[in-house]
């Protein structure tokens, strides 16, 4: 959780204690790390509000009701323990955790001060009842910190600022945002819950989401699909018009197949692209908060062909990629010469790539590229060499894998990552600047 000056200190108090204590500290939402600008950092008063209110958390049996937290679900181990018992340089106890009852599982909460960037408070994941405090100089600075962990499942942002908000909103890397309150208590559909980074697996599509259920299905094309208009041009409607013309005239010869489905392709990427992926959706509308769930471009993707790759699921996948918005690379196995192969090189291939360059390469070069690429995408399941599935274990990095499909409503959830956003817009019940205007009527 960041706080910046443009805040409302009180309500940030309550927000980060209930996020990190809350649940003893071990929900894998609870806030583990908090980050300060330097005007918030050098408030002697929130300071204290943030120490106090934590203090007074009151820690003890859960038959007890008055008890706010209970004990740990085991004694605590390891780096759990080490945060727990001790400190490291630079840093200082703003309140200093101790086990309660001789219960080796009961521990009151602790804040750690002046946590330094790099440290292990700062890098891990304790899922436990302490909290880290670092300073910022500015939000960029903060973001950049928060960005650094490798985790990306919760972040929260307490500010007032909707200039702020947008900035954080833009650069933070997590796959649940909340402002103005806290990160703890998704609700299945209004908040879809799941990461980014090291708190991902597989292609991160979204728990209690609308599209979760399909990444557990076998899905078999039978026909093609269908799309509407589109409101905006787009260059890959051209290549498809383009295509559409030679196809009358029998112009791609024994290919017309695979390229006709390619055009029914583009269309209902083009469609799916603009009419749901990059819009911002929010299925409640309720009166104080808004829920959006919006799709991300997954960045620079791989498109790596096989020698049983039809033309179709060569060019079918890069058109996805492009129209998601996502940065494409080409890849060829080296010496590898195939219809599909000779259509990149040729014109109406250059054209659908973009200009950008096909690059020739073997599974060794490729495995190589993986810490510099966002997503690999294979045609089938059978088509990916063992030694890249291994070199991908090896980081938790997500091979997309599934048959290539002409429906752009399903294929494309290959392209994106999925980002919840909840945001507290009213201000104990008042709502602003968003309230309806009075009827005097």
């Amino acid at each position: 959780t960041i706080v910046t000056a443009m805040s409302d200190r009180e309500q940030a108090v309550g927000n980060v204690v209930y996020s990190a204590f809350g649940n003893s500290g071990q929900k894998c939402s609870a806030a583990s790390l908090l980050i300060l600008e330097r005007e918030v950092y050098e408030d002697d008063a929130f300071k204290r509000q943030l120490t106090d209110a934590t203090a007074t958390f009151k820690t003890g049996s859960a038959w007890d009701f008055t008890s706010r937290m209970g004990p740990l679900v085991r004694p605590p181990g390891g780096p759990l323990r080490e945060a727990l018992t001790g400190l490291e340089p630079g840093e200082s106890w703003a309140l200093e955790p101790r086990r309660l009852a001789d219960n080796p599982q009961l521990w009151t909460p602790g804040i750690k001060w002046d946590v330094p960037a790099g440290s292990s408070t700062h890098l891990t994941e304790f899922f436990g009842p302490v909290l880290g405090v670092m300073r910022a100089e500015n939000l960029e600075q903060a973001v950049s910190l928060a960005n650094q962990t490798g985790y990306g499942l919760t972040a929260g942002l307490e500010s007032l600022d909707r200039r702020e908000q947008d900035c954080w909103k833009e650069r933070i890397r997590a796959g649940n945002l909340y402002i103005n309150r806290g990160t703890t208590g998704a609700v299945v559909l209004r908040q879809p819950f799941g990461g980014m980074g090291k708190s991902a697996i597989g292609a991160g599509i979204k728990t209690g989401g609308p599209h979760y259920v399909a990444q557990f299905l076998a899905i078999e094309e039978i026909g093609p699909p269908q799309a509407g208009p589109l409101a905006a041009p787009h260059p890959l409607l051209r290549i498809a018009q383009r295509w559409q013309h030679r196809l009358a005239w029998n112009g791609f010869g024994r290919d017309n197949d695979d390229i006709h489905k390619a055009v029914l392709a583009i269309r209902s990427y083009l469609y799916w692209a603009e009419t749901e992926f990059s819009r911002d959706t929010d299925f409640f509308h309720l009166r104080g908060q808004d829920n959006i769930l919006r799709h991300l471009p997954v960045g620079t993707i791989v498109v790596r062909l096989h020698p049983q790759d039809s033309l179709f699921d060569v060019l079918a996948r890069i058109a996805a990629v492009r129209a998601t918005g996502n940065r494409l690379r080409a890849s060829i196995p080296r010496g590898l010469d195939s219809p599909a192969t000779r259509f990149l090189y040729d014109a109406e291939g250059r054209r659908l790539t973009g200009r950008g360059p096909v690059f020739q390469e073997t599974d060794e070069e490729l495995i190589a590229l993986i810490p510099t690429v966002d997503r690999i995408r294979y045609a089938a399941p059978d088509r990916v060499p063992q030694e890249v599935f291994a070199a991908a274990a090896e980081t938790g990095f997500y091979i997309a894998r599934a048959p290539v499909l002409m429906e752009g409503r399903l294929e494309l959830l290959h392209y994106y990552r999925q980002q919840s956003i909840c945001t507290n817009y009213h201000r104990y019940g008042n709502l602003g600047f968003r309230a309806e205007p009075f009827d005097e009527s």
